[in-house]
Protein backbone atom coordinates (compact mmCIF):
# COMPACT_ATOMS: atom_id res chain seq x y z
CA UNK A 1 0.00 0.00 0.00
CA UNK A 2 2.58 2.26 0.78
CA UNK A 3 4.33 2.13 -2.37
CA UNK A 4 0.87 2.95 -4.44
CA UNK A 5 0.71 5.40 -2.01
CA UNK A 6 4.03 7.12 -2.98
CA UNK A 7 3.67 6.27 -7.06
CA UNK A 8 0.46 8.23 -6.49
CA UNK A 9 1.78 11.10 -5.39
CA UNK A 10 4.74 11.13 -7.40
CA UNK A 11 2.34 11.83 -10.36
CA UNK A 12 0.34 14.69 -8.59
CA UNK A 13 3.28 16.30 -8.26
CA UNK A 14 2.54 17.33 -12.37
CA UNK A 15 -0.60 18.27 -11.67
CA UNK A 16 -1.76 21.73 -11.72
CA UNK A 17 -3.70 22.60 -8.29
CA UNK A 18 -6.59 24.34 -10.40
CA UNK A 19 -6.77 21.62 -13.00
CA UNK A 20 -7.25 18.39 -10.20
CA UNK A 21 -9.30 20.51 -7.87
CA UNK A 22 -11.26 22.25 -9.93
CA UNK A 23 -12.33 18.16 -11.57
CA UNK A 24 -12.70 17.29 -7.96
CA UNK A 25 -15.40 20.42 -7.50
CA UNK A 26 -17.13 19.67 -10.68
CA UNK A 27 -18.67 15.95 -9.63
CA UNK A 28 -20.12 18.13 -6.77
CA UNK A 29 -21.87 20.72 -8.74
CA UNK A 30 -25.49 19.38 -10.38
CA UNK A 31 -25.83 20.78 -14.24
CA UNK A 32 -29.49 19.64 -14.86
CA UNK A 33 -32.47 20.47 -16.90
CA UNK A 34 -35.61 18.77 -15.66
CA UNK A 35 -36.83 17.16 -12.30
CA UNK A 36 -35.42 13.78 -13.62
CA UNK A 37 -32.06 15.32 -14.69
CA UNK A 38 -31.58 16.85 -10.85
CA UNK A 39 -31.80 13.40 -9.34
CA UNK A 40 -30.07 11.56 -11.53
CA UNK A 41 -27.23 14.60 -11.38
CA UNK A 42 -27.55 15.22 -7.88
CA UNK A 43 -26.37 11.64 -7.07
CA UNK A 44 -22.42 11.78 -7.06
CA UNK A 45 -22.72 8.02 -7.61
CA UNK A 46 -23.60 8.75 -11.29
CA UNK A 47 -20.49 11.11 -11.85
CA UNK A 48 -17.95 8.85 -11.09
CA UNK A 49 -16.99 4.76 -10.06
CA UNK A 50 -15.17 5.47 -7.15
CA UNK A 51 -16.87 3.57 -4.25
CA UNK A 52 -16.94 6.55 -1.85
CA UNK A 53 -16.59 9.48 -3.78
CA UNK A 54 -16.64 11.91 -0.76
CA UNK A 55 -14.02 10.61 1.05
CA UNK A 56 -11.99 9.60 -1.88
CA UNK A 57 -12.13 12.93 -3.45
CA UNK A 58 -11.10 14.49 -0.40
CA UNK A 59 -8.03 12.52 -0.02
CA UNK A 60 -6.38 12.65 -3.77
CA UNK A 61 -7.04 16.71 -2.58
CA UNK A 62 -4.94 16.60 0.85
CA UNK A 63 -2.50 14.37 -1.53
CA UNK A 64 -2.15 16.65 -3.99
CA UNK A 65 -1.92 19.48 -1.45
CA UNK A 66 1.17 17.87 -0.01
CA UNK A 67 3.14 17.77 -2.70
CA UNK A 68 5.07 19.71 -4.66
CA UNK A 69 3.85 21.90 -7.69
CA UNK A 70 6.12 20.52 -10.72
CA UNK A 71 3.08 21.20 -13.08
CA UNK A 72 3.50 22.55 -16.61
CA UNK A 73 -0.24 22.40 -17.61
CA UNK A 74 0.68 20.00 -20.58
CA UNK A 75 -0.61 16.59 -18.98
CA UNK A 76 -3.89 18.28 -17.40
CA UNK A 77 -4.92 20.49 -20.62
CA UNK A 78 -4.53 17.47 -23.11
CA UNK A 79 -7.91 15.49 -22.77
CA UNK A 80 -6.86 12.16 -24.40
CA UNK A 81 -4.25 11.75 -21.76
CA UNK A 82 -6.97 10.13 -19.61
CA UNK A 83 -4.33 11.13 -16.22
CA UNK A 84 -8.21 11.80 -14.11
CA UNK A 85 -9.35 8.32 -14.30
CA UNK A 86 -6.17 6.92 -14.10
CA UNK A 87 -5.70 9.46 -10.66
CA UNK A 88 -9.73 7.79 -9.68
CA UNK A 89 -7.98 4.59 -10.51
CA UNK A 90 -5.05 5.04 -7.99
CA UNK A 91 -7.46 5.84 -5.04
CA UNK A 92 -10.27 3.12 -5.68
CA UNK A 93 -6.81 0.50 -5.45
CA UNK A 94 -5.54 2.07 -2.11
CA UNK A 95 -9.03 2.43 -0.78
CA UNK A 96 -9.66 -1.38 -1.45
CA UNK A 97 -6.37 -2.28 -0.08
CA UNK A 98 -8.07 -0.95 3.58
CA UNK A 99 -11.17 -3.32 2.90
CA UNK A 100 -9.12 -6.05 2.25
CA UNK A 101 -7.25 -5.90 5.69
CA UNK A 102 -10.56 -6.62 7.51
CA UNK A 103 -11.93 -9.01 5.04
CA UNK A 104 -8.85 -11.06 5.69
CA UNK A 105 -10.16 -13.86 7.57
CA UNK A 106 -9.46 -16.75 7.74
CA UNK A 107 -11.91 -19.53 6.55
CA UNK A 108 -11.31 -21.56 9.81
CA UNK A 109 -11.72 -18.72 12.01
CA UNK A 110 -14.37 -18.58 14.59
CA UNK A 111 -17.51 -16.86 14.73
CA UNK A 112 -15.72 -14.34 17.25
CA UNK A 113 -12.90 -13.06 15.07
CA UNK A 114 -15.15 -12.62 12.04
CA UNK A 115 -17.53 -10.73 14.21
CA UNK A 116 -14.40 -8.74 15.39
CA UNK A 117 -13.30 -8.22 11.62
CA UNK A 118 -17.26 -7.02 10.78
CA UNK A 119 -17.22 -4.44 13.85
CA UNK A 120 -14.27 -3.06 12.94
CA UNK A 121 -14.69 -2.78 9.30
CA UNK A 122 -18.02 -1.12 9.51
CA UNK A 123 -17.17 1.34 12.28
CA UNK A 124 -13.92 2.30 10.23
CA UNK A 125 -15.99 2.65 6.66
CA UNK A 126 -18.46 5.09 8.33
CA UNK A 127 -16.10 7.15 10.47
CA UNK A 128 -13.28 7.28 7.28
CA UNK A 129 -15.14 6.38 4.15
CA UNK A 130 -18.84 7.32 4.63
CA UNK A 131 -19.58 11.49 4.02
CA UNK A 132 -21.48 13.79 7.04
CA UNK A 133 -25.44 12.80 6.32
CA UNK A 134 -26.90 16.21 6.31
CA UNK A 135 -27.66 18.85 4.16
CA UNK A 136 -25.85 22.67 4.44
CA UNK A 137 -28.45 24.17 6.63
CA UNK A 138 -28.81 21.54 9.01
CA UNK A 139 -25.22 21.79 9.58
CA UNK A 140 -25.60 25.43 10.62
CA UNK A 141 -28.24 25.09 12.88
CA UNK A 142 -26.43 22.83 14.05
CA UNK A 143 -23.72 24.73 15.22
CA UNK A 144 -26.02 27.78 16.20
CA UNK A 145 -27.38 25.31 18.66
CA UNK A 146 -25.11 23.75 20.10
CA UNK A 147 -22.54 25.95 20.48
CA UNK A 148 -24.02 29.53 20.34
CA UNK A 149 -23.94 29.67 23.71
CA UNK A 150 -20.65 29.25 24.35
CA UNK A 151 -19.60 32.17 22.18
CA UNK A 152 -17.54 34.02 24.87
CA UNK A 153 -15.91 31.00 25.74
CA UNK A 154 -15.15 30.37 21.64
CA UNK A 155 -14.27 34.51 21.30
CA UNK A 156 -11.54 34.01 23.88
CA UNK A 157 -9.82 30.43 22.83
CA UNK A 158 -10.08 31.41 18.37
CA UNK A 159 -11.08 35.72 18.15
CA UNK A 160 -13.98 34.16 16.45
CA UNK A 161 -18.11 33.53 17.21
CA UNK A 162 -20.02 31.36 16.09
CA UNK A 163 -21.77 33.75 13.73
CA UNK A 164 -18.72 35.06 11.84
CA UNK A 165 -17.69 31.37 11.19
CA UNK A 166 -21.35 30.90 9.69
CA UNK A 167 -20.97 34.64 7.83
CA UNK A 168 -17.70 33.44 6.56
CA UNK A 169 -19.17 30.22 5.25
CA UNK A 170 -21.74 32.21 3.48
CA UNK A 171 -19.64 34.41 1.93
CA UNK A 172 -17.82 31.67 0.27
CA UNK A 173 -20.92 30.20 -0.50
CA UNK A 174 -22.51 32.95 -2.18
CA UNK A 175 -18.90 34.03 -4.38
CA UNK A 176 -18.73 30.32 -5.30
CA UNK A 177 -22.87 30.49 -6.04
CA UNK A 178 -22.12 33.98 -8.32
CA UNK A 179 -19.55 32.44 -10.01
CA UNK A 180 -21.63 29.78 -11.23
CA UNK A 181 -23.94 31.73 -12.42
CA UNK A 182 -21.92 34.62 -14.36
CA UNK A 183 -20.24 31.45 -16.21
CA UNK A 184 -23.82 30.08 -16.75
CA UNK A 185 -24.71 33.49 -18.10
CA UNK A 186 -21.87 34.01 -20.35
CA UNK A 187 -21.98 30.68 -21.61
CA UNK A 188 -25.92 31.41 -22.75
CA UNK A 189 -24.25 34.44 -24.35
CA UNK A 190 -22.37 32.28 -26.16
CA UNK A 191 -25.00 29.82 -27.26
CA UNK A 192 -27.38 32.29 -28.48
CA UNK A 193 -24.99 33.98 -30.62
CA UNK A 194 -23.70 31.00 -32.35
CA UNK A 195 -27.58 29.91 -32.98
CA UNK A 196 -28.15 33.17 -34.23
CA UNK A 197 -25.28 32.68 -37.13
CA UNK A 198 -26.86 32.09 -40.08
CA UNK A 199 -24.86 28.99 -42.02
CA UNK A 200 -26.20 29.91 -45.28
CA UNK A 201 -25.33 33.27 -45.25
CA UNK A 202 -24.38 35.36 -48.47
CA UNK A 203 -22.78 37.66 -47.12
CA UNK A 204 -19.87 35.94 -45.07
CA UNK A 205 -18.14 38.71 -44.00
CA UNK A 206 -20.59 40.00 -41.97
CA UNK A 207 -21.32 37.36 -39.90
CA UNK A 208 -17.76 37.11 -39.55
CA UNK A 209 -17.89 40.77 -38.27
CA UNK A 210 -20.80 39.90 -35.91
CA UNK A 211 -18.38 37.11 -34.83
CA UNK A 212 -15.35 38.90 -34.10
CA UNK A 213 -17.72 42.36 -32.34
CA UNK A 214 -18.85 39.76 -30.00
CA UNK A 215 -15.32 38.35 -29.07
CA UNK A 216 -14.24 41.87 -28.30
CA UNK A 217 -17.29 43.28 -26.90
CA UNK A 218 -19.03 43.44 -22.97
CA UNK A 219 -20.25 39.99 -23.45
CA UNK A 220 -16.29 38.70 -24.13
CA UNK A 221 -15.22 40.77 -20.65
CA UNK A 222 -17.67 38.74 -18.62
CA UNK A 223 -16.62 35.82 -19.97
CA UNK A 224 -13.21 36.46 -19.05
CA UNK A 225 -14.09 37.38 -15.81
CA UNK A 226 -16.29 34.71 -14.55
CA UNK A 227 -13.54 32.15 -15.63
CA UNK A 228 -10.76 34.28 -13.77
CA UNK A 229 -13.37 33.88 -10.55
CA UNK A 230 -15.15 30.99 -10.98
CA UNK A 231 -14.63 28.87 -7.54
CA UNK A 232 -12.38 31.16 -6.07
CA UNK A 233 -12.48 33.97 -3.78
CA UNK A 234 -10.01 37.01 -2.64
CA UNK A 235 -7.87 37.19 0.65
CA UNK A 236 -8.98 40.63 0.16
CA UNK A 237 -12.77 40.69 0.20
CA UNK A 238 -12.55 38.47 3.36
CA UNK A 239 -10.24 41.10 4.78
CA UNK A 240 -12.87 44.14 4.22
CA UNK A 241 -15.67 42.79 4.73
CA UNK A 242 -14.25 40.87 8.84
CA UNK A 243 -11.84 43.35 9.20
CA UNK A 244 -7.73 42.56 8.68
CA UNK A 245 -7.64 40.97 12.51
CA UNK A 246 -10.68 39.07 12.11
CA UNK A 247 -10.34 37.89 8.16
CA UNK A 248 -6.36 36.85 8.29
CA UNK A 249 -7.71 34.67 11.53
CA UNK A 250 -10.36 33.11 9.47
CA UNK A 251 -7.80 32.48 6.38
CA UNK A 252 -5.31 31.03 8.62
CA UNK A 253 -7.48 28.86 9.87
CA UNK A 254 -9.14 27.39 6.77
CA UNK A 255 -6.54 28.46 3.99
CA UNK A 256 -4.15 25.72 2.53
CA UNK A 257 -0.88 26.17 0.96
CA UNK A 258 0.45 23.23 -1.62
CA UNK A 259 3.80 21.92 -0.06
CA UNK A 260 5.11 18.70 1.09
CA UNK A 261 3.94 17.40 3.62
CA UNK A 262 4.28 13.59 5.06
CA UNK A 263 0.58 12.91 5.16
CA UNK A 264 -0.15 9.60 3.11
CA UNK A 265 -3.03 7.55 4.56
CA UNK A 266 -6.54 7.33 3.82
CA UNK A 267 -6.89 7.22 7.63
CA UNK A 268 -4.69 10.32 8.53
CA UNK A 269 -5.26 13.59 9.36
CA UNK A 270 -6.20 14.84 5.99
CA UNK A 271 -4.90 18.65 5.89
CA UNK A 272 -7.80 19.87 2.80
CA UNK A 273 -10.33 18.35 5.14
CA UNK A 274 -9.05 20.65 7.79
CA UNK A 275 -8.02 23.60 5.51
CA UNK A 276 -9.99 23.37 2.25
CA UNK A 277 -9.57 26.44 0.83
CA UNK A 278 -6.64 26.00 -1.36
CA UNK A 279 -4.10 28.79 -2.08
CA UNK A 280 -3.29 29.36 -6.13
CA UNK A 281 -1.54 31.82 -5.48
CA UNK A 282 0.84 33.73 -3.13
CA UNK A 283 -1.57 34.86 -0.44
CA UNK A 284 -3.88 36.41 -3.19
CA UNK A 285 -6.24 33.58 -4.09
CA UNK A 286 -8.36 30.66 -2.53
CA UNK A 287 -9.71 28.25 -4.56
CA UNK A 288 -13.13 26.97 -3.18
CA UNK A 289 -13.47 22.85 -4.09
CA UNK A 290 -16.72 23.58 -3.01
CA UNK A 291 -18.58 25.17 -0.06
CA UNK A 292 -19.47 22.41 1.53
CA UNK A 293 -16.07 21.33 2.49
CA UNK A 294 -15.61 24.50 4.47
CA UNK A 295 -18.72 24.20 6.48
CA UNK A 296 -17.80 20.40 7.68
CA UNK A 297 -14.50 22.17 8.33
CA UNK A 298 -15.87 24.97 10.89
CA UNK A 299 -17.66 22.65 12.35
CA UNK A 300 -15.23 20.30 13.25
CA UNK A 301 -12.68 22.94 14.31
CA UNK A 302 -15.45 24.53 16.56
CA UNK A 303 -16.44 21.38 17.82
CA UNK A 304 -12.85 20.59 18.21
CA UNK A 305 -12.12 23.87 20.25
CA UNK A 306 -14.50 23.57 22.67
CA UNK A 307 -14.31 19.67 23.31
CA UNK A 308 -10.89 19.68 24.38
CA UNK A 309 -10.90 18.26 27.95
CA UNK A 310 -8.07 21.03 29.03
CA UNK A 311 -10.79 23.69 29.09
CA UNK A 312 -11.72 25.52 31.98
CA UNK A 313 -14.98 25.58 31.31
CA UNK A 314 -15.52 21.86 30.30
CA UNK A 315 -17.74 20.02 32.74
CA UNK A 316 -20.49 23.07 32.36
CA UNK A 317 -19.83 22.35 28.46
CA UNK A 318 -20.45 18.88 28.89
CA UNK A 319 -23.62 19.31 30.86
CA UNK A 320 -25.15 22.11 28.61
CA UNK A 321 -24.83 20.29 25.67
CA UNK A 322 -26.24 17.20 26.75
CA UNK A 323 -29.37 19.05 27.59
CA UNK A 324 -29.45 20.90 24.55
CA UNK A 325 -29.51 17.30 22.73
CA UNK A 326 -32.10 15.97 24.82
CA UNK A 327 -34.71 18.55 24.53
CA UNK A 328 -34.17 18.90 21.06
CA UNK A 329 -35.29 15.07 20.82
CA UNK A 330 -37.81 16.24 23.22
CA UNK A 331 -39.18 18.29 20.87
CA UNK A 332 -38.78 15.85 18.04
CA UNK A 333 -40.91 13.59 20.00
CA UNK A 334 -43.76 16.03 20.75
CA UNK A 335 -43.61 17.17 17.08
CA UNK A 336 -44.59 13.53 15.97
CA UNK A 337 -47.28 12.95 18.70
CA UNK A 338 -47.87 16.04 20.21
CA UNK A 339 -51.11 16.08 22.67
CA UNK A 340 -51.81 12.41 22.40
CA UNK A 341 -49.03 11.72 24.80
CA UNK A 342 -47.74 12.31 28.02
CA UNK A 343 -44.10 13.21 28.86
CA UNK A 344 -41.90 13.07 31.11
CA UNK A 345 -38.16 14.11 31.77
CA UNK A 346 -35.53 13.34 33.85
CA UNK A 347 -37.44 10.33 35.38
CA UNK A 348 -36.14 8.95 38.42
CA UNK A 349 -36.34 4.82 39.67
CA UNK A 350 -36.44 6.26 43.25
CA UNK A 351 -36.10 10.21 44.14
CA UNK A 352 -33.59 12.01 42.67
CA UNK A 353 -31.48 9.01 42.16
CA UNK A 354 -31.20 6.47 38.87
CA UNK A 355 -32.92 8.76 36.35
CA UNK A 356 -33.40 8.44 32.71
CA UNK A 357 -33.82 11.24 30.03
CA UNK A 358 -37.13 10.60 28.47
CA UNK A 359 -40.08 8.27 28.77
CA UNK A 360 -43.54 8.83 26.96
CA UNK A 361 -46.54 7.18 27.34
CA UNK A 362 -48.74 6.59 24.07
CA UNK A 363 -51.63 4.75 23.81
CA UNK A 364 -51.08 1.06 24.71
CA UNK A 365 -47.52 1.99 24.71
CA UNK A 366 -44.52 3.13 26.48
CA UNK A 367 -41.54 4.71 25.16
CA UNK A 368 -37.89 4.61 27.15
CA UNK A 369 -35.71 7.44 25.24
CA UNK A 370 -31.95 7.33 26.62
CA UNK A 371 -30.29 10.58 24.76
CA UNK A 372 -26.60 10.44 24.32
CA UNK A 373 -24.40 13.24 22.83
CA UNK A 374 -20.57 11.48 22.82
CA UNK A 375 -19.24 11.95 19.56
CA UNK A 376 -17.80 8.92 17.06
CA UNK A 377 -14.55 7.90 18.58
CA UNK A 378 -12.26 7.16 15.60
CA UNK A 379 -10.99 3.87 14.87
CA UNK A 380 -8.08 2.12 14.58
CA UNK A 381 -6.51 0.78 11.43
CA UNK A 382 -5.96 -2.81 12.75
CA UNK A 383 -8.79 -4.77 13.18
CA UNK A 384 -8.07 -6.40 17.09
CA UNK A 385 -6.99 -2.45 18.34
CA UNK A 386 -10.19 -0.94 16.93
CA UNK A 387 -12.88 -3.97 17.90
CA UNK A 388 -11.47 -2.67 21.83
CA UNK A 389 -11.47 0.30 21.12
CA UNK A 390 -15.44 0.51 19.64
CA UNK A 391 -16.19 -2.01 22.38
CA UNK A 392 -15.02 0.09 25.39
CA UNK A 393 -16.98 2.63 23.74
CA UNK A 394 -20.16 1.34 22.75
CA UNK A 395 -20.54 -0.46 26.07
CA UNK A 396 -19.32 2.50 28.29
CA UNK A 397 -22.48 4.99 30.16
CA UNK A 398 -21.72 7.40 26.93
CA UNK A 399 -22.15 4.76 24.55
CA UNK A 400 -25.05 2.81 22.51
CA UNK A 401 -24.98 -0.19 24.55
CA UNK A 402 -24.56 1.77 27.81
CA UNK A 403 -27.81 3.98 26.71
CA UNK A 404 -29.82 0.74 26.01
CA UNK A 405 -28.51 -0.92 29.35
CA UNK A 406 -30.21 2.11 30.98
CA UNK A 407 -33.59 1.59 29.14
CA UNK A 408 -33.48 -2.50 29.73
CA UNK A 409 -33.42 -1.28 33.64
CA UNK A 410 -36.04 0.93 33.48
CA UNK A 411 -38.14 -1.26 31.18
CA UNK A 412 -37.54 -4.57 33.93
CA UNK A 413 -38.83 -2.51 36.55
CA UNK A 414 -41.64 -1.43 34.70
CA UNK A 415 -43.05 -4.19 33.05
CA UNK A 416 -42.36 -6.05 36.54
CA UNK A 417 -45.34 -4.81 38.30
CA UNK A 418 -49.09 -3.57 36.97
CA UNK A 419 -48.92 -0.28 38.36
CA UNK A 420 -45.82 1.97 39.20
CA UNK A 421 -44.85 5.18 41.59
CA UNK A 422 -41.66 7.15 39.68
CA UNK A 423 -40.16 10.41 39.75
CA UNK A 424 -40.13 13.05 36.73
CA UNK A 425 -37.63 16.03 37.10
CA UNK A 426 -35.59 14.20 39.69
CA UNK A 427 -38.68 14.35 42.87
CA UNK A 428 -42.27 14.84 41.00
CA UNK A 429 -44.43 11.98 41.75
CA UNK A 430 -46.33 10.16 38.29
CA UNK A 431 -47.94 6.73 38.09
CA UNK A 432 -47.87 4.72 35.06
CA UNK A 433 -51.04 2.45 35.33
CA UNK A 434 -52.04 -1.11 33.59
CA UNK A 435 -48.43 -1.82 32.67
CA UNK A 436 -49.39 -5.74 31.57
CA UNK A 437 -51.31 -4.36 28.96
CA UNK A 438 -48.90 -1.73 27.45
CA UNK A 439 -45.99 -2.41 25.25
CA UNK A 440 -42.10 -0.98 26.50
CA UNK A 441 -39.88 -0.12 23.69
CA UNK A 442 -36.48 1.05 23.90
CA UNK A 443 -34.90 4.06 22.22
CA UNK A 444 -31.36 5.01 21.83
CA UNK A 445 -31.38 8.49 20.49
CA UNK A 446 -27.43 10.47 19.92
CA UNK A 447 -26.86 13.28 18.76
CA UNK A 448 -23.97 11.99 16.09
CA UNK A 449 -23.82 9.09 12.83
CA UNK A 450 -22.86 6.13 13.75
CA UNK A 451 -22.91 4.41 10.72
CA UNK A 452 -23.96 0.72 10.25
CA UNK A 453 -23.38 -0.15 13.99
CA UNK A 454 -26.66 2.21 14.79
CA UNK A 455 -28.47 0.99 12.37
CA UNK A 456 -28.56 -2.82 13.34
CA UNK A 457 -26.49 -3.41 16.87
CA UNK A 458 -26.93 -7.27 16.63
CA UNK A 459 -23.02 -7.47 16.28
CA UNK A 460 -21.98 -5.85 18.77
CA UNK A 461 -24.92 -5.36 21.57
CA UNK A 462 -25.02 -7.01 24.62
CA UNK A 463 -28.37 -8.15 25.13
CA UNK A 464 -30.52 -11.06 26.69
CA UNK A 465 -32.27 -13.22 23.95
CA UNK A 466 -35.71 -12.63 25.35
CA UNK A 467 -35.25 -8.29 25.64
CA UNK A 468 -35.89 -6.62 22.60
CA UNK A 469 -33.67 -4.71 20.40
CA UNK A 470 -33.60 -0.68 20.47
CA UNK A 471 -34.12 1.46 17.51
CA UNK A 472 -31.39 4.16 17.07
CA UNK A 473 -31.45 7.24 15.70
CA UNK A 474 -29.39 10.27 15.34
CA UNK A 475 -30.54 14.13 15.18
CA UNK A 476 -30.56 14.66 11.66
CA UNK A 477 -32.01 11.30 10.59
CA UNK A 478 -35.01 12.13 13.13
CA UNK A 479 -35.51 15.33 12.17
CA UNK A 480 -35.31 13.76 8.40
CA UNK A 481 -38.04 11.25 9.19
CA UNK A 482 -40.26 13.80 10.96
CA UNK A 483 -41.00 15.37 7.57
CA UNK A 484 -40.85 12.47 5.74
CA UNK A 485 -43.85 11.15 7.79
CA UNK A 486 -45.74 14.87 7.77
CA UNK A 487 -45.36 14.34 3.61
CA UNK A 488 -46.29 10.92 3.66
CA UNK A 489 -49.46 11.93 6.20
CA UNK A 490 -48.73 9.81 8.37
CA UNK A 491 -49.33 9.85 12.08
CA UNK A 492 -48.26 8.97 15.61
CA UNK A 493 -49.35 5.71 15.15
CA UNK A 494 -47.95 4.90 12.04
CA UNK A 495 -44.44 5.94 13.61
CA UNK A 496 -45.09 3.66 16.42
CA UNK A 497 -46.53 0.87 13.98
CA UNK A 498 -42.93 1.73 12.01
CA UNK A 499 -40.63 1.13 15.55
CA UNK A 500 -42.47 -2.30 16.55
CA UNK A 501 -41.82 -3.41 13.32
CA UNK A 502 -38.34 -2.61 13.46
CA UNK A 503 -37.34 -3.42 16.37
CA UNK A 504 -39.04 -6.94 15.98
CA UNK A 505 -36.72 -7.16 12.36
CA UNK A 506 -33.95 -5.12 13.57
CA UNK A 507 -31.35 -8.16 13.11
CA UNK A 508 -32.83 -8.35 9.10
CA UNK A 509 -32.28 -4.33 8.52
CA UNK A 510 -28.97 -3.92 6.50
CA UNK A 511 -28.00 -0.12 6.26
CA UNK A 512 -25.98 2.72 7.15
CA UNK A 513 -28.62 4.85 7.02
CA UNK A 514 -31.83 4.92 8.54
CA UNK A 515 -33.55 6.71 6.79
CA UNK A 516 -33.20 4.23 3.29
CA UNK A 517 -35.24 1.78 5.77
CA UNK A 518 -38.05 4.01 6.75
CA UNK A 519 -38.52 4.76 2.92
CA UNK A 520 -38.83 1.34 2.08
CA UNK A 521 -40.94 0.33 5.03
CA UNK A 522 -43.63 3.13 4.03
CA UNK A 523 -43.02 2.79 0.06
CA UNK A 524 -42.43 -1.06 -0.90
CA UNK A 525 -45.33 -3.29 -0.44
CA UNK A 526 -42.69 -6.09 -0.46
CA UNK A 527 -40.61 -4.98 2.07
CA UNK A 528 -42.88 -6.30 5.10
CA UNK A 529 -43.42 -9.90 4.18
CA UNK A 530 -39.86 -10.32 2.59
CA UNK A 531 -38.14 -9.23 5.34
CA UNK A 532 -39.59 -12.14 7.34
CA UNK A 533 -37.50 -14.51 5.43
CA UNK A 534 -34.22 -13.35 4.16
CA UNK A 535 -32.37 -9.94 4.90
CA UNK A 536 -33.04 -6.87 3.28
CA UNK A 537 -30.26 -4.51 1.78
CA UNK A 538 -30.85 -0.68 1.37
CA UNK A 539 -28.23 0.59 -1.09
CA UNK A 540 -27.03 4.49 -0.31
CA UNK A 541 -27.40 5.24 -4.21
CA UNK A 542 -30.32 6.41 -5.60
CA UNK A 543 -32.88 8.67 -5.42
CA UNK A 544 -34.56 9.16 -2.41
CA UNK A 545 -37.33 10.76 -0.73
CA UNK A 546 -35.71 13.55 1.77
CA UNK A 547 -33.49 14.46 -1.39
CA UNK A 548 -36.89 15.16 -3.29
CA UNK A 549 -38.05 16.94 -0.16
CA UNK A 550 -35.18 19.36 0.05
CA UNK A 551 -34.97 20.27 -3.31
CA UNK A 552 -38.87 20.93 -3.80
CA UNK A 553 -38.45 22.86 -0.83
CA UNK A 554 -36.17 24.84 -2.73
CA UNK A 555 -38.20 25.13 -5.39
CA UNK A 556 -36.13 22.91 -7.61
CA UNK A 557 -38.35 19.64 -9.63
CA UNK A 558 -37.00 15.97 -8.44
CA UNK A 559 -38.20 13.00 -9.91
CA UNK A 560 -38.35 10.01 -7.42
CA UNK A 561 -39.24 6.93 -8.44
CA UNK A 562 -39.75 5.22 -5.51
CA UNK A 563 -36.93 2.92 -4.17
CA UNK A 564 -37.27 -0.73 -3.05
CA UNK A 565 -34.43 -2.30 -0.33
CA UNK A 566 -32.77 -3.95 -3.45
CA UNK A 567 -32.74 -1.09 -5.65
CA UNK A 568 -34.67 1.29 -8.17
CA UNK A 569 -37.74 -0.34 -9.18
CA UNK A 570 -40.01 0.42 -12.33
CA UNK A 571 -42.93 2.74 -11.99
CA UNK A 572 -46.44 0.94 -13.09
CA UNK A 573 -49.73 2.53 -13.36
CA UNK A 574 -51.26 2.22 -10.65
CA UNK A 575 -55.63 3.37 -10.63
CA UNK A 576 -56.88 5.54 -8.29
CA UNK A 577 -59.01 3.17 -6.62
CA UNK A 578 -56.34 0.60 -6.49
CA UNK A 579 -54.78 0.21 -2.58
CA UNK A 580 -51.72 2.68 -1.96
CA UNK A 581 -48.20 0.92 -2.83
CA UNK A 582 -47.18 2.58 0.84
CA UNK A 583 -49.35 -0.08 2.37
CA UNK A 584 -51.39 2.00 4.84
CA UNK A 585 -54.53 0.25 3.64
CA UNK A 586 -56.46 3.41 1.88
CA UNK A 587 -56.83 4.21 -1.41
CA UNK A 588 -54.01 5.24 -3.52
CA UNK A 589 -56.09 8.60 -4.57
CA UNK A 590 -56.71 9.08 -0.73
CA UNK A 591 -53.06 8.47 0.17
CA UNK A 592 -49.80 9.29 -1.98
CA UNK A 593 -51.43 10.55 -5.44
CA UNK A 594 -50.19 13.34 -6.59
CA UNK A 595 -47.11 13.19 -4.39
CA UNK A 596 -44.94 12.20 -6.99
CA UNK A 597 -43.93 9.31 -4.95
CA UNK A 598 -45.77 6.70 -7.08
CA UNK A 599 -47.00 8.63 -10.03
Amino acid sequence: MDEKIKELKEKLQYIGTRDLLGMIGIHFITFANGSADIAEQSDIFNKTDLTSPQKQYTYLAGLLMSTDDKSNGHITRDEESGIYNELENDVQEITLEYAKTFLNIDPTSNFDDIKRNLVSMDAFTSYFDTGILRYAEQTINLIKTLYSPFDSELDNLTGLRTEDYISFYQLVCDEFENAMSSSKYAMNSIKELLNSLNPYAVDVEKEYERLMAFAQGSTSVSIQNAMDSLNSIKASKVQDIFGKEKGTKLLDTFGLYREPRDFLYYNGKNPFAERPLCWIDEGETLFIVHPQFLLNAIYNYITEVLEKPQNKFADKYKKVKAEIVENQFLGYLKSIFGDEAIYHTSVCEERGTKEHDILIEFNNYILIAEVKASKVREPFFNPQKAYKRITDHFHSDSGIGGAYAQAITLKRLIEGQEDIVLYENKNSKFHIQNISQKTILPLVLTLNQFGGLAVNTSLILEKDLDEPYPWVCNWHDFENIIEILEYLHKGAQDFIDYLVWRIKNHVNVLSSDELDVIEGYFLDSHLKESIKSSAAFFPPTGPSLIDKLYFEKHGIPYEYPGIGYTGIRKKKKIGRNDPCPCGSGKKFKKCCLGKGVYD
